[in-house]
């Protein structure tokens, strides 16, 4: 799902489904229309044959348009110069509905020249006891002659009615598009979770790649003569191979919690530490892979060893991401590392020369599981959590970190931590 073919695909895909049913609700409008259009075109032709089927106005006035007329949009007003039998009207009236196939209900009133009610009538009531009210009587125009009203409350169920077979048409129509969205949505799903199993399991190992270098240099170390002779380079390489062995305990449990648990969170255990300290403590853990890089470390600290409130082990691990990512993307590694301190707030700055961060990778570098795309050889990427884990970590602490990089210069991450805690 994350390649370039797979999005276009679901592009198409969805501009595919759009148009389907832009196209098939543009055509359920139009059907709607022709509806609407053949309904008064039968009501009309049903009031000009009751004019033939009964003697209301003079032959050659009856078919005169200017006699019909819309009162509403579903009322018409038809003029009269005779006022029939009442009978007689919603027979003839009847017959011509159903001869033009209008089958709904329908309010006859008839009016004299006066404005008067004559009668009314209800036709082709469609549940006994239901009779919709009448329009209001005020509302009626004011004419000079007789009509008959004839107020259709149903009209559009009809017309929608009418339409069954494009709304059936439409509905399963859209069910099948539904349908094909979802199969499409959990055929990419799974092969978006079937690329990073893939990628778990292929790339596992190289995430703890670094911790292991570093217990397999300082091991081989202590076998060499020159070292066993030298009580102070054994514990040095000793003191190495334990904070190792204690960073894969700590980063595999995080790791096991992160992947079992969204909602999990670090919990620390804020006290007095020197952050001068961990940076030497990362150094020296570091520097038999650095090292074996020809590369070097540029401290600057600040001199006064200002302690801050923090927790030691968490704020360690963050440290240590950054500068193994800075000797890790580096061919031949420049580590510039800067502290320093005023009454607000302690900042620490970790600079190297290594293959840089493209612009758009910036702001998603913190993410769960995110590896950049470009530039990122496969037996030096990691699992995407180290960036992730210190973000968290920094966070904790109401600090900040910000990154500023440069593809094939190098990067710059600067964390800012509040001297209280």
């Amino acid at each position: 799902m994350r390649s370039s073919t797979t999005r276009l695909l679901i592009v198409l895909l969805a501009v595919t489904m759009a148009a389907i049913i832009g196209i098939q609700v543009h055509w359920m409008q139009r059907n709607y229309a022709y509806e609407k259009n053949e309904f008064n075109t039968s009501v009309v032709k049903s009031i000009r044959g009751l004019y033939e089927d009964l003697d209301l106005m003079p032959y050659s006035l009856s078919h005169h348009a200017s006699h019909i007329r819309r009162f509403d949009q579903n009322s018409f007003l038809f003029r009269i110069d005779t006022i029939p039998a009442k009978d007689t009207l919603l027979h003839y009236l009847e017959s011509e509905f159903n001869d033009f196939h209008v089958v709904t209900d329908c309010m006859v009133r008839v009016f004299n020249a006066e404005g008067q009610l004559q009668y009314d009538a209800y036709l082709n009531a469609s549940t006994a006891g239901t009779r919709p009210a009448p329009a209001a009587e005020e509302s009626l125009p004011v004419q000079d002659f007789s009509f008959v009203l004839l107020h259709f409350p149903r009209r559009s169920q009809y017309i929608i009615t009418q339409m069954n077979a494009w709304i059936f048409t439409s509905v399963f129509l859209l069910s099948l598009l539904i349908g094909l969205a979802l199969s499409v949505y959990y055929l990419f799903r799974q092969k978006f979770l079937n690329e990073v199993q893939k990628d778990f399991i292929n790339n596992v190992t190289h995430e703890f790649s670094t911790p292991l270098t570093v217990i397999d240099l300082s091991t081989e170390a202590l076998g060499k003569p020159a070292v066993v002779s030298q009580p102070e380079k054994i514990a040095k390489y000793a003191t190495a191979i334990r904070r190792q062995t204690d960073y894969l305990k700590t980063h595999i449990q995080n790791l096991v919690k992160t992947v079992v648990s969204d909602n999990y969170n670090f919990s620390v255990q804020k006290n007095s530490v020197v952050p001068n300290e961990l940076i030497r403590q990362v150094v020296q853990q570091l520097e038999p892979l650095l090292q074996e890089k020809k590369g070097v470390f540029e401290l600057s600290l600040e001199d006064e060893e200002t302690s801050i409130y923090a927790d030691p082990d968490n704020l360690y691990l963050a440290l240590f991401n950054i500068v193994n990512n800075a000797i890790k993307y580096a061919a031949q590694p420049r580590v510039q590392i800067v502290t320093q301190a005023n009454d607000r707030q302690y900042s620490i700055s970790i600079r190297d020369n290594g293959m840089g961060i493209e612009h758009d990778d910036l702001k998603n570098i913190f993410r769960k599981f995110y590896r950049a795309q470009k530039g990122n050889l496969h037996n030096t990427r990691g699992l995407g959590l180290g960036l992730y884990f210190t973000k968290k970590i920094i966070d904790l602490h109401h600090g900040t970190i910000t990154v500023n990089s440069v593809p094939g210069i190098g990067t710059d991450f600067t964390i800012g931590l509040p001297q209280n805690g």
